[in-house]
């Protein structure tokens, strides 16, 4: 048990395997005229780099977990949030948070094309829906 040879290092840090050597990688030096144009930037460059303004953090968030709905399948619950959402706009507004809510949930629930399905049955007056 005591002699084992670990596989991972080598037993002498100054001594390096064949297969080490292989393993490391060959970096080519480029003419030293090509390297003293591609350091220096123009001066076009630099203006749009120090306009540059840094991206905004992206948050992304889905429907949280309602116990109404315990199963894998979410259909019902994508049903649900669609009509939750569209009540809500009836009773105070599309603009509200509390909507805003309803909107996210639904979009990240339900598959596109039942949204746009939906939606089309809406504009023609056919949705069995109250709202």
């Amino acid at each position: 048990m005591g002699n084992t040879v670990s596989h991972c290092e080598p037993s002498n840090k100054d001594e390096l395997t064949a297969e080490q050597h292989k393993e490391e990688p060959v970096v080519e030096e480029e003419p030293a005229e090509e390297q003293e144009e591609s350091e220096e930037p123009a001066a076009g460059e630099e203006d749009e780099e120090e306009e540059a303004e840094p991206a905004p953090e992206i948050v992304i968030r889905t429907a949280p977990y309602d116990p109404r709905f315990p199963s894998t399948n979410q259909a019902r619950n994508c049903y649900t949030r669609y009509n939750e959402f569209y009540k809500c706009a009836a009773e105070v507004g599309e603009d509200d948070d509390k909507c805003k809510f309803y909107q996210r949930a639904y979009r990240s629930i339900c598959p596109g094309e039942w949204i746009e399905r939906w939606n089309e049955e809406r504009d023609a007056g056919n949705w069995p829906g109250k709202y």
